[in-house]
């Protein structure tokens, strides 16, 4: 057993866990070389990933900024990378969701880089992640939040909304993104990480962070994952190949 029995119980009550550290010193180094390579376009396969700028590159406000310090988010940066899909395999993390999500048959969901760069860095939205996930049944998916910087109140930490994953789904106002309606910022919990931490929530947890005006960057390495029997309800067409990383496979399944 990974988890004691108060973590596991804080889990159940929070829908969150702010777990602690992850990576050895070694392996923060080489995922913030290599989340940075793809950022700047220096990356082997930088022009194959996903990417979306700050919102302010739209308006023309960071002409003076590098490329790198132009970038919000990654979109699944383990499919151009050996060392991220690494990261989304690591066993330390592995043993946690499995205890979290019930059983040692995982498939990886997703993975997503949110960059948050000094000065500018942008909000994330309220949000319930299986909001956008609605492809997966039922919404139980469980990410793995790492920190690449120290994630602080100052610099923009993701903040949890405790309870909230036991309610269902959030109604959400469907914008740009998605925004979650009738959120109390004032009782967020803010998830203090130093670098190498991680936290763990629950796919229906409400969630969001404030923007970064400090002098120090804040990047958070995402990994979200689901048990191999969950079911793929969305366009049977578009499915995609989710890997399985521990376990057996399930006929009709993800």
């Amino acid at each position: 057993m990974i988890l004691t029995d108060a973590q596991k119980l804080n889990y159940e009550r929070d829908g969150f866990l702010i777990y602690g550290s992850i990576l050895l010193k070694k392996e923060l180094g080489d995922l913030r070389q290599r989340i940075d390579a793809l950022a700047s376009g220096e990356h082997c396969n930088a022009e194959k990933i996903g990417v979306r700028l700050e919102a302010a590159v739209q308006t023309r406000e960071l002409q003076s900024v590098s490329r790198r310090d132009k970038v919000w988010q990654l979109l699944d940066p383990h499919l151009h990378d050996d060392m991220l899909f690494k990261h989304a395999n690591n066993p330390k993390i592995l043993d946690v969701v499995a205890e979290l999500i019930g059983t040692e048959d995982i498939k990886l969901f997703h993975t997503q880089t949110l960059m948050k760069p000094a000065f500018h860095g942008s909000i994330v939205s309220w949000h319930q992640d299986s909001a956008y996930w609605t492809s997966i049944s039922p919404s139980a998916l469980v990410s793995c939040w790492t920190a690449l910087d120290d994630a602080t109140e100052e610099n923009g930490c993701v903040r949890m909304l405790s309870g909230s994953y036991k309610k269902g789904l959030w109604p959400h106002d469907r914008r740009d993104f998605l925004h979650t309606q009738g959120v109390d910022a004032s009782k967020a919990t803010p998830v203090i990480l130093k670098a190498g931490g991680c936290s763990f929530h629950h796919s229906l947890t409400v969630h969001g962070s404030f923007e970064n005006k400090t002098p120090y960057r804040r990047r958070g390495l995402v990994t979200s994952y689901m048990r191999a029997d969950s079911n793929w309800v969305g366009d049977t067409e578009n499915k995609p190949d989710f890997p399985l990383l521990r376990g057996q496979e399930y006929p009709d399944c993800v």
